[in-house]
Formats: structure tokens, C-alpha cells, sequence
């Protein structure tokens, strides 16, 4: 089956400080992780901010590179549209440390049940709290956090977006469009070292995981 790959590069960096997408590990740009492994399985799309798209199309000239969006969804919807294949794998540039055995897992997944997401279980205890005092414990066994890349059938996924897009509802990945329009989603195990980089410390720990 036909792979393609939407990564999203389109974050302006406000909390961070800077585009953390442009941060440099050992002598590479955060960015250049993704997309050296992603480039393996399928078609390239970058989404980026306009002012970042010239030096993109130069860095990978074997991409697509197209514009950002108001809301990740619009970039993510951006990126579909720049797409034809039958998977859709679509990824956090400020997530470096990625492996091509969880991607493989994914796509398995995704041909089998038109999408798949990979989660780490919580493994502290989680507390629900009102901004000053804890309220109530949460049953850890029931929750998990997603990461990406998500992996996706294409035609069903760009279909999804259709329809919520003429929606006021904000979706923060491509998960959560899926199970509003389709219902459940696939669960793959991640991996813990697939961490999103939103802090400076993220950035330290990042720089040990890859050496």
C-alpha cells in the first residue's frame, strides 16, 4: 500500500521561546529526525508557517512543503490535501526521537483497522484538581497518553476532516477527529523516549536520548 507522511512543522514556538522544530541536536535540526526516518516509508508533505517554507523547500528538496493553518487541524488538513496514498502517517516535527519499528507497527495497524495511535500507559498516580486543591484520583489503568506519529487510512481521514472542519470545534490531533466522526481508534504501544519537546528541559532530555 501506498504510505505518505504529513509533518507538522507549523508551531510558532510562542511558550518554548523560539521554533523548537529549528532547535539544533548534534549538528542537525530537530526537524531533520522526523523527517529522515519518515522519508523511508512514503511521500514527504511538510506543513509549515510562510515564512519558513522557502528554506524548508531548500533543506528538503524532495518534499512537498505547504502552508500552516490557524489551528494544528487547518496545517494537518493542508497537508492531506497536498496527499494521495492509501495510509497517512501524520507526525510532530518536535518529535525527534522516533523509530522505524513503532512506524512499521503503525502501519500494520492502520491497514487493519484504519487507524492506529501510539500511547504509553500513565504510570503515576493522576489527581484531578480544581487550581488549588486535589479533588479526586483518577484510575491511571484507564488512561494513556497518545504521541505520533498516527497513523491513518487517507481517504477515510481527509473524509473526517471534511465534515469538521465546517465545525467551531478545536482538535488538538487526528485522533480525536477520528473518533468523532468513526469512533474507536487502534491502540500500538509507544515508546517512552517518544517524547514532544513544549520545554526547554524537553530539549536537554531530547539531547541525551539522542546521544
Amino acid at each position: 500500500m501506498n504510505v505518505g507522511c504529513v509533518v507538522v512543522a507549523a508551531g510558532s514556538g510562542v511558550r518554548f521561546g523560539s521554533k523548537k522544530q529549528f532547535e539544533r541536536i548534534n549538528n542537525k535540526l530537530v526537524i531533520d529526525y522526523s523527517v529522515d526516518v519518515l522519508k523511508e516509508f512514503g511521500h514527504i508533505v511538510i506543513v509549515a508557517q510562510s515564512v519558513d517554507m522557502d528554506f524548508l523547500k531548500e533543506r528538503f528538496d524532495f518534499a512537498c512543503v505547504v502552508k500552516g493553518g490557524a489551528e494544528r487541524m487547518h496545517s494537518v488538513y493542508n497537508g492531506l490535501s497536498a496527499l494521495e496514498c492509501d495510509i497517512v502517517l501524520v507526525h510532530d516535527a518536535a518529535r525527534p526521537v522516533i523509530n522505524r519499528e513503532l512506524i512499521e507497527r503503525l502501519i500494520d495497524a492502520a491497514k487493519k483497522y484504519n487507524a492506529a495511535v501510539p500511547v504509553v500507559r500513565a504510570y503515576e498516580t493522576l489527581k484531578r484538581f480544581d487550581g488549588e486543591f486535589i479533588e479526586s484520583t483518577i484510575d491511571r489503568n484507564v488512561i494513556c497518553f497518545s504521541q505520533t506519529p498516527q497513523a491513518f487510512n487517507y481517504n477515510m481521514l481527509k473524509s473526517a476532516y471534511d465534515k469538521i472542519l465546517e465545525s467551531e470545534k478545536v482538535y488538538t490531533d487526528e485522533a480525536s477527529v477520528w473518533e468523532d466522526v468513526y469512533g474507536k481508534v487502534k491502540v500500538v504501544e509507544g515508546n517512552r523516549k517518544n517524547i514532544k519537546i513544549t520545554s526547554k528541559e524537553d530539549l536537554e532530555i531530547v539531547k541525551c536520548l539522542l546521544g
